[in-house]
């Protein structure tokens, strides 16, 4: 999200929504995944298949329109580039050893906390989030969705 700030991509006006719900998608149907006992949270939409089939979906379903769709891709690509090492590119291609986790949420709190990765990815985001939010001036619900979508804000600031 923070790289649609560099002035000669906000130009293009790419659909920021379509970046976020491509960046989030696979983690929304997987992580529910877990908590029912099946999987370790990057199964059935943390690889490659999953990637292209959705694309091909959302490319068709948007009637070929790009400023929809490579955001989407774009947003389902770096999910999993950041997941690596623990991404199976080539299910269900290739057999995967899964690991199952007994308690989930101990699992993922114990992560945040103590894996110095997580920890600086997680204060990253949240320093973004904030400054893309004070730097557009979105304050109000209307604004952050006009900027999602990439029509820049309806309300002139001073």
């Amino acid at each position: 999200m923070v790289l649609t700030e560099i002035p000669q991509i906000k130009k293009l006006k790419p659909n920021r929504f379509a970046l976020l719900i491509g960046s989030i998608l696979p983690d929304v149907i997987d992580k529910p995944f877990v908590l029912l006992g099946i999987g370790t949270g990057r199964y059935f939409s943390h690889n490659l298949l999953f990637v292209l089939v959705s694309f091909i979906v959302i490319f068709l379903s948007t009637k070929r329109n790009l400023r929809v769709s490579l955001p989407f891709l774009c947003g389902l690509t770096t999910h999993l580039l950041l997941d690596i090492p623990y991404v199976p590119f080539f299910y269900p291609f290739i057999s995967y050893e899964w690991v199952v986790i007994d308690d989930v949420i101990l699992f993922w709190f114990d992560a945040l906390f103590t894996n110095p990765f997580v920890i600086i990815t997680e204060i990253a985001g949240v320093v973004s989030l904030v400054f893309i939010l004070i730097k557009n001036k979105l304050y109000h619900r209307k604004e952050i969705m006009d900027y999602l979508k990439g029509e820049g804000l309806s309300i002139q600031h001073e």
